[in-house]
């Protein structure tokens, strides 16, 4: 039993010392994640700069257009091919005419009649696909004979071949072909269709739509490049532009896959998703393992809030295209939203195995791992996020967060202060405040107490530019009062904490710093008020068992005291066994302070 105020004192840093070790025993999710101690400060929290659980976006929010999917559909199925070359071949040959031969043999006319002879020659090997042999005879041809039309005409053919076949391996020589083609041949429009299709893949989608618009002004009925072409002017947002194309392919030809995936993609555009699901389903009927519409299929569910279906048409996707990066990821969104994240962790990985520089899923895997308290493997990929380009604010401040959970205070400074440096907010200088007052009881457990007072001067600084930049934030104040509380200013501590508390009406979090910092005042009365409201509030609250127990020792009542480490018990057994110690006297402050130090470790993190 203390009989002065300097025993309640002595009593009261022996309280202190013991509770740097017992930091992190309670965070709950939600966009304030507060975490309550019993070192001077009596708490510490975070608050998210959005919900904790925001939902995650789909990756078809923009049209997962990408180039790389060769089954996937869309802009990665080829419509320009050997067979489209043939096609266009075929109608050239019957309308180019043959250089007439002059009547008279000569030295002239010889050389025409060889630069003819290897044009036949050419021509012949280019039907049998001997494609290098016939650009080497369309060459000579023209060497002999520079007007040689059909020779002319023959190379730029060679050349489209040549482009095609060179596609698939390099595009950059395919292009030079190609271009060398359109060069010869203004009217080639096979050669301009693939060239857009190349632009495409590089997603150089004006040039891509260039090189469409003058193969249809080479040949306005080519009807090849109507979907690619409709799909390039969706991705620009220019949905009339893409409709006409769409009701071209649907018009001028027969029904195919592709016309009907370019006008379901445009019903979607147009947020008519029954629709769009309705052409989805024709697609599949004309090629089931079409796996951009199921892709899209499962986009149209999604807008229509039919998640379960929209999970299994992502998952049919994926069947059919095992290395369909985009359905993977929204795979992921879905079960994210669901909060399903040991799926929604495993479909990010799956995205990130067949695009592994996509910043966003790196993201997005980060939060999921976050939500299953994985926080090792959050920051691993908060990193891969970061190293990818993904610098914004959200990343470095959840990226910080984690980083305190694995006890990485230094680091988890560093990243807050990158996310206030790009949002000076007032929710931004709350968490680097938060890190500091965190990694000052990191140091103090570490017996460097000259960085942890540093650290707590930072602390305050940052706490006091949040409620100067926002008066109203509650976590501001709270973190304000637990700082001051560490620092021995219970007087600035108490008024912090009122003010906590008249913004957040019987937060317990503030309810036990104002106790403690009644407490430090030795206004024992006050804080025996505080903590017994916190139990009124909730009867299991650990640390407002422990505070009001070793209140309760200090003001002299030893029987109040057990009742409270009796009930404490059941709880916390370990909390417990520290505050019979205090009620028992078998703590002494100066002999055990060391042993104390190094045997009481409450699984957890400094909070």
């Amino acid at each position: 039993m203390f009989r002065n105020t300097q025993a309640a004192k002595l009593f009261l840093s022996l309280v202190l010392f013991l509770s740097l070790s017992l930091q992190g025993l309670m965070v709950k999710g939600q966009d304030i994640v507060s975490a309550d101690d019993i070192t001077g400060g009596g708490s510490s929290v975070f608050v998210f700069r959005e919900s904790r659980k925001k939902p995650q976006t789909r990756a078809s929010g923009g049209f997962a257009f990408t180039s790389g999917h060769g089954r996937s559909g869309g802009l990665g199925r080829s419509h320009v091919d050997s067979k489209t070359f043939a096609a266009s071949r075929k109608k050239r040959t019957q309308t180019v005419a043959s250089t007439p031969r002059l009547r008279k043999p000569s030295a002239a006319s010889r050389k025409l009649e060889m630069s003819n002879t290897l044009t036949a020659k050419g021509e012949t090997q280019l039907d049998a696909s001997q494609t290098d042999a016939a650009i080497a005879s369309f060459r000579e041809a023209l060497k002999l004979n520079p007007r040689n039309t059909k020779a002319n005409d023959g190379l730029s053919d060679a050349l489209t071949a040549k482009g095609i076949e060179l596609a698939a391996t390099s595009k950059t020589d395919a292009a030079t072909a190609l271009e060398e083609a359109v060069k010869l041949d203004p009217k080639n429009a096979v050669a301009y269709a693939k060239l857009g299709e190349i632009s495409d893949a590089q997603d150089l989608t004006e040039r891509a739509i260039q090189n469409y618009e003058l193969a249809l002004k080479a040949d306005d009925k080519f009807s090849a490049v109507y979907v690619p072409l409709g799909l390039d002017y969706l991705k620009k947002g220019e949905i009339a532009k893409a409709e006409t194309y769409a009701i071209k392919a649907e018009t001028e030809g027969p029904e195919t896959a592709d016309g009907r995936y370019l006008r379901g993609l445009v019903y979607l555009k147009q947020n008519k998703n029954a629709e769009a699901k309705a052409e989805f389903d024709k697609v599949l009927a004309l090629d089931p393992q079409y796996a951009s519409a199921k892709y899209y299929q499962a986009v149209a569910y999604g807008q229509m809030n039919q998640e379960d279906q929209s999970i299994a048409a992502y998952k049919a996707a994926v069947q059919a295209d095992p290395e369909y990066a985009p359905a993977w990821y929204d795979l992921g969104v879905a079960y994210y939203n669901k909060g399903d994240y040991d799926n929604a962790a495993g479909a990010y990985r799956e995205a990130i195995k067949y695009d592994p520089n996509n910043a966003q899923a790196h993201a997005n895997l980060a939060s999921t791992y976050r939500q299953q308290e994985k926080y090792p493997e959050a920051n691993a990929e908060y990193k891969a996020a970061a190293d990818n380009g993904k610098k914004d604010a959200d990343t470095y401040s959840e990226w910080g967060y984690c980083l305190g959970k694995t006890n990485e205070w230094d680091k988890s400074v560093a990243r807050l202060i990158a996310a206030q440096e790009l949002s000076p907010d007032a929710i931004d200088y709350n968490n680097s405040g938060w890190a500091y007052y965190n990694a000052a009881q990191a140091d103090k457990a570490a017996k460097n107490d000259e960085a942890a007072k540093q650290n707590l001067e930072k602390s305050k600084a940052s706490l006091q530019t949040a409620t100067e930049k926002n008066p109203k934030l509650d976590a501001a104040y709270a973190n304000l009062g637990a700082t001051n509380n560490a620092l021995g200013d219970f007087e600035s501590a108490v008024a912090a904490l009122t003010i906590a508390l008249s913004l957040h009406n019987d937060w317990v979090v503030a309810l036990n710093g104002l106790g403690i910092g009644y407490r430090g005042q030795n206004n024992f009365v006050a804080a025996v008020q505080q903590f017994d409201r916190v139990l009124s509030l909730d009867g299991n609250n650990v640390l407002g068992l422990y505070n009001m127990g070793s209140t309760q020792y200090a003001m002299g009542n030893k029987k109040e005291a057990k009742k409270y480490q009796a009930r404490l018990n059941k709880i916390d057994p370990v909390l417990a066994n520290q505050l019979d110690g205090i009620i028992s006297g078998k703590i002494v402050l100066d002999k055990a302070k060391q042993k104390i130090r190094e045997k009481i470790k409450i699984p957890g993190l400094p909070f």
